[in-house]
């Protein structure tokens, strides 16, 4: 059965649903169709291929004139089309209802005779002429044109574009023109409700913005910018939180305001966070949003309403600030606090409230003060002495003792003060109360130490005398008559100047008390009553009254004349030790230990260090010590270990020049302090010899590499400590091949050469921790502390290319050299570095058997 024939009209409607299926989102749909239309009049103008065309050629341009017809009549959007004189050849019948033109028919067929635009629509004649359509190549446009009716306004969107030739017809315009009176409504009508809805915002003193999607600007009302510093534009299509959220919290303020957006969170009703103005200044803004949606639901924007609380939040600060230092205050004070309601029940404590009653404030709260006093006459005392204070304007300051949790009575200070209110009311009372327990004992101490005071003043060694102004003993202790040999009734009422030995002292004496008002540690000459002379130190002051006048004079003495005896005999010694001091030849300091500053130097000293005596005088061990202070105390350490007298260090000259030196020290007393005598002899060549017979007694002489016992001696501890801590350790044991014929070829002095070279090389690249040997003849070792045998293998490859390429100059003869090694690794098994050394050393014969020049893994 033959598939049925579909119709021309069929195929036209389903051209026209193709078409349709690609108008996309934001397309023009006027413009979209008279480009469709335009492109099926050309399609009908223009003969199709002879397999289309029928017996007479024409039947498929028939074919599609029918289809255009067709679509011309059934589009609803009002269609014309003009000739180049802006005549109206064809109209379709939407169009003919526009203009309210009669004989449709006639105009849908072109049976109509031309009738100027102007006629039929004037309202469109002038727009079309004002877009200079026709001139000037302007072929085409797009406008929107109100139209006046009966009705009402309506408006259309316009498109204008030249069609195509067709048979029997100039070239004209297509004129298409979509209804967009809704459209225009609803921009008006939203408009006005923009404007609406600016003029609320601009009134209202918060400022309000609207973001869209993405965070940016879509509207800022005048509020926001006239408190911000910005105008409009400024803020319009800008990233909100980039321009006003300061940089610190624009993250977490860019993640919440996605969150809410995308729903993954509620949004927030509230949330304060601060904002900068154009000025740079920041202002913390409390902020109301709303997620703007869709009638789906779909986000796509936010609304923003944000009231500036800068001010109040620093009032809030401060009056926060305040009630802390207050609370804190309150708190922290020494001083016993209760907060007393009208009532006299207790309201608030303080901790050295809870402490001083042993009660916990949870304790206290509520109950009345009463429950605080020893009984009832105590509080009734304390209302009283309250009230009276209270009706005469004033704090109320009194001693009434209280009780503790236990029962304890204790002697306690009390101000009690009325809180007001601004009208004046009472809103409580204010009891501050101090624990004078110590202050009572220390009273009653007062009274004992008053006796202690005379028994002192009665037993001690040094004399006590009082005196007026002129000099009258009025005063003195039983000390006083000892050292002067004279009864108390004797000094008592006699002048003091009769017991001055010389006049002069006593002169001088008077005047500097009367200068200075005190005077301390003056020696003077005092005569006993025997005639016999002593010398004291006196200290002595004035005695003040209550004005500041001085009304007597007291002081103390003790006979020193003893001790200037031997400050004499010391002085003497100190003479005999200068005299030592300065004239031996050996190097001699005299030393702070405590800040190790160089009291005294002699002149050995001098002349070894190179200063001056005077600058030596003033200098610091610190700045002739070459030593850091980790290593003073190894040295000290290693002094202690060996049991010796001295330590070895190293001194600074002058010059810069450092010296190994042995210093002997030991303490000594010097005019009663404690000081550091230091003996130091220089030792550097000494210690040069030392190194230089030890560096011979560890060294192979010929190549400088360890000699075979130092070898073995650093090989061992290595074994070890590689055993006890499980660490990795390589060795390497490598020989030079064919040795004997280059001995043989060249002379015994081109194989030293070649040792030399050698070790020189191996050195070169062997680290710090690393030994390096010579076992005799051409055989070496090398020892890699904590080295795997794959990198100990790594290691022997680049010894051995290195060697390959190493050319030593003989002469005038060149000779090279190639090494064979073995090489291998401490196992748990080995006890002894001979042991390892006999691995590595049968690796190293069997690379010689292999072939040489290479290494073998043992």
């Amino acid at each position: 059965m033959k598939n049925r024939r579909t119709t021309p009209e069929e195929r036209l409607r389903k051209r026209v649903r193709e078409h349709a299926a690609r108008l996309r989102d934001g397309d023009d749909p006027v413009e979209f169709w008279a480009t469709f239309c335009e492109a099926l009049l050309a399609e009908s103008a223009e003969p199709g291929p002879a397999a289309m065309r029928g017996a007479d050629g024409g039947s498929a341009a028939s074919l599609r004139a029918s289809r255009l017809n067709t679509l011309f009549l059934s589009l609803r959007t009002p269609v014309l089309l003009l000739d180049a004189d802006f005549a109206v050849e064809v109209m379709n019948p939407a169009a003919c209802e526009l203009t309210g033109a009669a004989d449709v028919e006639a105009w849908c067929r072109g049976d109509h005779a031309p009738v100027p635009l102007k006629e039929l629509a004037p309202w469109l004649e002038g727009p079309l002429e004002a877009e200079g359509l026709g001139v000037e190549g302007v072929e085409a446009c797009r406008l929107d044109v109100p139209v006046v009716q009966r009705h009402g306004e309506r408006h259309f969107s316009v498109a204008v574009s030249l069609a195509a030739d067709f048979p029997d017809r100039r070239t004209g315009y297509a004129v298409v023109l979509d209804d967009i009176t809704d459209r225009v409504e609803g921009e008006r009508e939203l408009a006005g409700e923009r404007n609406r809805v600016a003029h609320y915002l601009d009134v209202i003193g918060a400022m309000v913005f609207t973001l869209d999607a993405a965070g940016r600007v879509d509207m800022v009302n005048r509020t926001a910018c006239r408190m911000l510093g910005y105008a409009e534009e400024e803020l319009l299509g800008r990233d909100w939180v980039d321009i006003l959220v300061p940089p610190p919290q624009r993250d977490a303020i860019r993640d919440c305001l996605y969150l809410v957006l995308s729903g993954q969170v509620e949004e927030e009703d509230e949330r304060s966070f601060p904002v900068t103005t154009r000025e740079g200044f920041r202002r913390m803004i409390q902020w109301q949003s709303q997620v703007l949606t869709t009638e789906g639901g779909l986000p796509v924007g936010m609304l923003l309403s944000g009231t500036d609380i800068t001010e109040q939040r620093v009032i809030e600060e401060t009056l926060a600030e305040k009630e802390l230092w207050l609370r804190s205050s309150f708190v922290a004070l020494g001083e016993a606090v209760l907060i007393l309601t009208p009532e006299m029940t207790i309201l608030d404590a303080n901790p050295a409230a809870e402490a001083m009653f042993e009660r916990s404030q949870a304790d206290l709260q509520g109950e009345p003060v009463s429950g605080l006093h020893v009984n009832a006459g105590h509080y009734e005392d304390f209302l009283a002495r309250s009230k009276a204070a209270f009706e005469a304007g004033e704090r109320a300051l009194f001693e009434l003792p209280l009780k503790r949790r236990k029962g304890e009575i204790f002697p306690a200070d009390q101000s009690v003060s009325l809180i007001k209110g601004d009208d004046g009311a009472t809103l409580g009372v204010v009891n501050v109360i101090r624990d004078i327990s110590d202050r009572k004992y220390a009273e009653a101490e007062l009274k004992r130490s008053e006796e202690k005071f005379r028994r002192i003043f009665e037993t001690i060694e040094e004399g006590y005398m009082v005196t007026d102004l002129e000099g009258t003993v009025l005063m003195v202790n039983p000390a006083t008559c000892r050292l002067l040999q004279f009864e108390e009734s004797e000094l008592v009422g006699r002048n003091i100047d009769t017991l001055y030995r010389q006049v002069s002292e006593r002169v001088g004496f008077r005047e500097a008390l009367q200068a200075k008002g005190a005077i301390r540690g003056l020696q003077m000459t005092a005569r006993r009553k025997d005639g016999t002379a002593i010398v004291i130190e006196a200290n002595a002051h004035q005695v003040l009254n209550n004005q500041g006048e001085p009304v007597a004079m007291e002081g103390t003495f003790r006979d020193i004349t003893r001790r200037i005896e031997a400050e004499r005999v010391l002085r003497e010694s100190e003479k005999q030790y200068r005299a030592f001091f300065e004239n031996n030849h050996a190097i001699m300091l005299l030393t702070d230990p405590k800040s190790e500053r160089i009291i005294d130097a002699n002149p050995a000293a001098a002349d070894f260090y190179g200063y001056p005596i005077e600058v030596m005088r003033t200098m610091n061990l610190s700045q002739i010590n070459a030593l850091g202070r980790d290593e003073m105390f190894s040295e000290m350490r290693r002094s202690m270990d060996e049991g010796r007298t001295y330590f070895i260090v190293r001194h600074r000259l002058a010059g810069g020049e450092l010296r190994d030196v042995e210093v002997y020290s030991g303490p000594i007393m010097v005019q009663g302090a404690q000081r550091l005598y230091s003996v130091i002899h220089d030792v550097t060549k000494r210690i040069e010899l030392e190194q230089e017979m030890k560096l011979l007694a560890t060294t192979d002489a010929l190549t400088g590499a360890s000699n075979r016992h130092q070898f073995f001696s650093l090989g061992g501890v290595e074994v070890q400590r590689a055993k006890r801590y499980d660490l990795p350790l390589a060795v390497i044991m490598l020989d030079i091949d064919y040795f004997k014929s280059i001995n043989d070829t060249y002379g015994h002095a081109a194989g030293d050469q070649v040792l030399k070279a050698l070790s020189g090389a191996v050195s070169s690249l062997l680290r710090a921790p690393d030994i390096f040997g010579r076992l005799g003849g051409e055989e070496f070792a090398v020892i890699l502390p904590q080295t795997g045998i794959d990198e100990g293998v790594e290691v022997a490859e680049r010894l051995r290319s290195t060697l390959a390429g190493l050319a030593v100059e003989v002469g005038e003869d060149t000779v090279t050299f190639t090494v064979s090694m073995g090489v291998t690794r401490v196992s748990p098994g080995d006890k002894t570095v001979e042991e390892v050394l006999n691995r590595a050393d049968e690796a190293l014969y069997k690379a010689k058997r292999m072939g040489r020049n290479r290494v073998v893994r043992g």
